[in-house]
């Protein structure tokens, strides 16, 4: 994976409190082609949010949201709660997790052929 920082506002129009409380970065997987966007996002009382936001054209969007606290790292034993999407629907993680590999192996087929 190769991950890029994405600047989420006009840099000229965002003060340093706001700074601190949204970063996002972009990743991509050479191996199965799949692209997603990472947003991590300080709430109040020492939460975080983290939403993955998986796309590819205008096809439905694959989503994920972390809950945490503000000063762990993302991992699955530090994650207090996940919720997953499809498009604006919540659905199962068993469900989530099929649709993401159907995408990674239509995407893989695309990039091998």
């Amino acid at each position: 994976m190769a991950p890029m920082v994405v600047s989420v506002a006009d840099e000229e129009e965002t003060d340093e409190a706001d700074e601190s409380r949204m970063d996002s970065t972009f990743y991509s997987c050479h191996v199965c082609g799949d692209n997603w966007l990472s947003v991590r996002e300080d709430e109040n009382e020492g939460d975080s949010r983290v939403t993955f936001v998986h796309q590819m054209g205008m096809s439905p969007v694959l989503k994920r949201i972390a809950f945490l606290q503000r000063d762990e790292v993302l991992q699955d034993t530090a994650v207090d709660k996940w919720e997953y999407y499809f498009d604006d629907e919540e659905i199962e993680e068993k469900t989530w997790q099929e649709k993401l590999l159907n995408r990674r192996r239509i995407l893989k087929s695309i990039c091998t052929n």
